[in-house]
């Protein structure tokens, strides 16, 4: 699935609306597999020890420095499932008071096994329709925040800032692969592109 779906992802060719129905479509088949294949919270785990997924160089101090000065951090991630996001940043210590998750979740049964998805399911491209002002424990802690440094891998993500009554916004942009044939799109979408799966040097200098 990733190697039919990935690509239509990423082709400027389709209409925004096109790519919506197909990253749908991809997620719902995924998770659909998930839940047939009995995933269980055990798996979440192994996954986690197995300790595969990294964090961008220099990210632990983006987190420590965003902790220590008391600055909110919402993740709203679309890819995998939030309880493993949480897992992860635990494992690595950064799972601090700072830090709040949007993400796709499962119910789960008593067994630990996963029943079906918790809906609207997040996909890369409909985080503009996932405002923040619909989790509400959430939007309390940041609805006086009137400035945003908003980081996404995709020109769609610039939609997580709706619905947030802000003032100020930097958009920062990481442009992981086909550099050529995405560069003017991320340079549309975002204030600064950093290619190549780049650090979080210009980040956090930015934030000193």
């Amino acid at each position: 699935m990733f190697d039919y779906y990935h690509p239509l992802e990423a082709d400027s060719s389709l209409t925004i609306q096109e790519k919506k129905n197909l990253m749908s479509e991809w997620w719902n088949k995924a998770f659909g597999l998930m839940v047939s294949f009995k995933f269980s919270k055990d798996h979440l785990q192994k996954i986690v020890d197995i300790g595969e997924v990294e964090f961008r160089e220099k990210a632990d101090y983006f987190f420590e420095f965003l902790n220590n000065a008391k600055i909110p951090l919402v993740i709203m991630s679309a890819s995998g499932v939030g309880e493993a996001i949480k897992l992860i940043f635990a494992k690595n210590n950064f799972l601090f008071d700072n830090i709040f998750i949007i993400s796709n979740s499962f119910k789960w049964s008593e067994q630990g096994l996963a029943i079906e998805p918790n809906q609207p399911i997040i996909h890369s491209l409909n985080k503009d329709e996932t405002l923040i002002k619909d989790f509400p424990e959430i939007f309390a802690k940041i609805k006086d925040k009137k400035n945003i440094i908003l980081l996404g891998d995709n020109p769609e993500d610039t939609g997580m800032a709706l619905g947030f009554d802000y003032e100020n916004i930097i958009k920062v942009g990481f442009l992981n692969e086909k550099t050529e044939q995405n560069l003017e799109n991320y340079k549309k979408a975002f204030d600064m592109v950093i290619l190549e799966d780049g650090n979080m040097n210009f980040i956090n200098n930015l934030l000193k």
